[in-house]
């Protein structure tokens, strides 16, 4: 199993968005990131096989709006965030952590995605590998977490 640096995840994630939502982000650095908007919006996708782990979205509601209406063609005001925002995070989720288990596991290892889902708020994230990117000053958080039990087998 190969891991993943915040380097790696975040051009996993920016080529996910602009292949799927034409949407354009910009790296943010740690000390940059209490200058962006809050996170409001979570979702997960976990995953199984050699290794095992999830992949954690933080949305703020800005880029929530963005990305949906980006994926819907419709307008910003168009978009109900506790419908269709939820339904573009999950299925942004869902294509990162396609790219992840590639990325960990090459196209050959066999793994299996569970369905992405909404959560109310993150879960312990220590020891997990995160980046955060931001576009018109709306923040989007991704994290991988590995389960370090499966590993450690």
């Amino acid at each position: 199993m190969n891991t993943i640096d915040s380097n790696q995840l975040r051009m996993l994630l920016s080529e996910s968005l602009e292949r799927t939502a034409f949407v354009i982000v910009d790296p943010v650095e740690e000390d940059e990131i209490s200058g962006l908007a809050p996170v409001d919006f979570h979702a997960s996708i976990g995953y199984a096989g050699p290794s095992s782990g999830h992949v954690y979205l933080s949305a703020s509601t800005g880029f929530l709006t963005e990305l949906a209406s980006s994926i819907l063609g419709c307008e910003p005001d168009e978009v109900r965030l506790e419908s269709e925002g939820m339904d573009a995070l999950t299925e942004l989720a869902n294509i990162v952590g396609g790219c992840v288990i590639v990325a960990i596991g090459g196209e050959q290892t066999p793994y299996a995605l569970e369905l992405p889902h909404t959560i109310a708020s993150l879960p312990d994230t220590a020891g997990g590998v995160s980046c955060t990117v931001e576009s018109m000053g709306e923040r989007l958080t991704v994290t991988w977490c590995a389960d370090a039990a499966k590993q450690a087998a």
